[in-house]
């Protein structure tokens, strides 16, 4: 492993501890047993283990983590806002591409990765122009439970009666496949680079975790230095992440699949933008109570913890993985293209002035380049077909 001597953190622990509320006696109790959990871990892998492993307990160790947990996670009473929780003209005006695609010959299924909080799929199932079967793949059984809640609740009989969760990938699997922020939430390492690259890890001090140096030669230090060779050369103290998850994840994916398309949707940069010099500290981020910092070694199993989306590593990867590529496009792009202000005149056809003014609002948020127009964006992928979709720019 090298020398798994302490490097000094890039995050003031303090100055973000000192930004954030206090958390409940409840929550301090339930942070301590992942703490435990993960001290006892470090200990066993003398001293040290990779960010990767160290994100992957964070968030979904069984009981433990942040998704395998209890606490509220979506929505105002929870950390963040996902865009169906912001308007139902997000899932809505998915609906009318889904409809398009199914309407070339997809078959009419939908397997969406990690429903949150249910209302993607509250919002598109009534949308379709024909009910289909849709199916959610969620590990978490807390999340599991609270979707069927919801969608019990708030779907007819007869919709919600399509809907079926799942613990594994279908088998011989033909329709179309959604997400959400779903690879953002995917473990990541860190690298940092000092005259040459070594990847960081996470350590113990005795009162908190603190970042350590992990390895001088790994798979991360090797595509990092292929990302940089491809790149302008980026200067000493620089750190970011690798996700070194998007080929297995696409591999189990197209061996599941027979003919699909697959639309991912989530916040994140082509490779140049994402390895600019002048992003030095990465992408990480964390939510904690709707506030955003970047600290990932605090309030451990309470907070959200993500990393921005390569598109060009998620890409290439899917082409590695026999996935054709349909394009990528800006989420405004994408919404506007498919109809999101006709969607928009139908939710309200009354023309009532607090209605227009909310959907206004709602529409600002979801395409402004200021709020998730250009930072989230949307990739599409098929195999085995011949699906055209015009919303999205062919170029990357």
């Amino acid at each position: 492993m090298g020398n798994k001597k302490r490097v000094s953190s890039y995050h003031s622990e303090e100055q973000t501890l000192a930004c954030l509320p206090a958390p409940s006696e409840d929550e301090v109790a339930h942070s301590k047993l992942l703490i435990d959990f993960i001290v006892a871990e470090i200990e066993q892998h003398g001293g040290v283990i990779s960010f990767r492993d160290f994100m992957d307990y964070l968030l979904y160790q069984p009981g433990l983590g942040y998704y395998s947990a209890g606490q509220t996670k979506f929505g105002g009473a929870g950390d963040f806002v996902t865009a169906p929780e912001i308007s139902k003209l997000f899932g809505r005006t998915l609906a009318r591409q889904c409809e398009s695609i199914f309407e070339q010959g997809c078959v009419r299924q939908v397997l969406e990765f990690g429903a949150g909080s249910g209302r993607l799929c509250q919002q598109l199932l009534p949308g379709l122009v024909e009910p289909c079967a849709y199916f959610i793949l969620e590990l978490s059984a807390d999340l599991r439970s609270r979707q069927q809640q919801y969608l019990r609740a708030s779907l007819p009989l007869e919709l919600f009666s399509r809907v079926t969760w799942l613990d594994e990938l279908p088998m011989d699997f033909d329709g179309m496949v959604i997400g959400n922020e779903v690879l953002d939430a995917m473990p990541v390492h860190i690298v940092s680079k000092d005259q040459q690259w070594l990847e960081l890890g996470v350590g113990f001090d005795g009162k908190r975790f603190c970042w350590s140096h992990y390895a001088d030669n790994s798979d991360a230090i090797s595509a990092i230095q292929r990302i940089e060779s491809a790149q302008l050369i980026l200067p000493n103290g620089y750190t970011s992440e690798v996700n070194l998850n998007y080929g297995p994840w696409l591999d189990a994916l197209q061996a599941c699949c027979n003919s699909a398309v697959v639309l991912m949707i989530d916040y994140g940069y082509q490779q140049a933008e994402y390895y600019h010099p002048e992003r030095s500290h990465g992408t990480l981020i964390c939510h904690y109570h709707h506030r955003v910092h970047s600290d990932p070694l605090v309030y451990p199993g309470l907070q959200d913890v993500t990393a921005s989306v390569d598109f060009d590593a998620f890409a290439d990867a899917a082409s590695r993985c026999n996935f054709e590529i349909c394009g990528l496009s800006t989420q405004a792009q994408f919404l506007l293209g498919n109809g999101l202000l006709d969607e928009a005149d139908c939710a309200d056809p009354n023309k009532h002035t607090r209605a227009q003014l909310d959907l206004a609002q709602q529409i600002k948020t979801l395409t402004l380049p200021s709020e998730m127009g250009e930072r989230f964006k949307v990739i599409g992928l098929q195999k085995n077909l011949n699906i055209d979709i015009p919303a999205l720019n062919t170029d990357r």
